[in-house]
């Protein structure tokens, strides 16, 4: 990212800073028990990676937590769910997303060095869907390195809810939104994974679709978790 993108962008986050800080922080969040888990010595045929969004306490969040049991209750292949161990803070934005990706990264190569046949489901909620972003492909806030190759060929598919760096009128988006989020990603930068990806936003949502109206859009993607599940279900199955 270049320095004027990042100037006019300050503005932006600020505003995400503040509102997800007045509303974000008092979620609560339930530990999850899951059907059919892969044991934690043995390599499971599909690993789901989830990154929550930002203040939320560790572990998956509110979204990605009924989205991973349905995908290991569904899927006839054995899975294991890991949530990414990064400080989804606000008010070190870039730096908490730079960690992220990270983080994401060593978890997979760690997956990928004892599970040769492993593939991975990644799924991301806002700053988490930032940080999923910016491992596929680079740069961003974090300024990161994308993703190596033989990890990408690992990936079966990618769900993300209420992306910051949505960028409208991409092919993998599903909604009837027309606008980019607060933080967009360049036109076509997630091109490679385009057949594997399922970007999931709510048109009013404040960031993702830099809309005007409350926080409830970027808090409720319950009414998607059927199909993500689907997804992610089927490209499992294809590899």
């Amino acid at each position: 990212m270049n320095g004027s993108k990042t100037r006019t962008r300050r503005p932006r986050l600020l505003a995400f800073v503040v509102a997800g800080a007045a509303t974000v922080a008092g979620l609560a969040v339930a530990s999850p028990t899951y059907a059919a888990q892969a044991p934690t010595n043995t390599c499971p045929q599909v690993e789901i990676i989830g990154a929550r969004g930002s203040l939320q306490p560790p572990g998956l969040g509110i979204n990605l937590t009924p989205l991973a049991q349905q995908i290991t209750q569904q899927s006839p292949q054995t899975v294991r769910t890991t949530a990414l161990n990064y400080p989804a803070t606000l008010f070190n934005y870039a730096g908490s997303v730079r960690q992220g990706v990270t983080e994401l990264q060593r978890v997979m190569a760690a997956t990928a060095a004892k599970c040769a046949d492993t593939r991975f489901v990644l799924t991301g909620y806002s700053q988490g869907a930032n940080v999923i972003g910016d491992a596929l492909v680079g740069g961003g806030l974090g300024g990161s390195s994308a993703l190596t190759a033989d990890l990408a060929a690992r990936i079966s598919s990618v769900l993300l809810f209420g992306d910051p760096t949505f960028t409208a009128g991409e092919s993998f988006n599903v909604t009837d939104g027309r606008a980019s989020g607060i933080l967009p990603r360049r036109a076509g930068q997630l091109n490679a994974f385009a057949d594997r990806i399922q970007s999931y936003c709510n048109a009013n949502d404040q960031f993702c679709q830099n809309g005007s109206s409350s926080l409830a859009a970027h808090l409720d993607y319950r009414s998607y978790l059927g199909q993500a599940t689907e997804f992610a279900v089927d490209r499992a199955g294809d590899d």
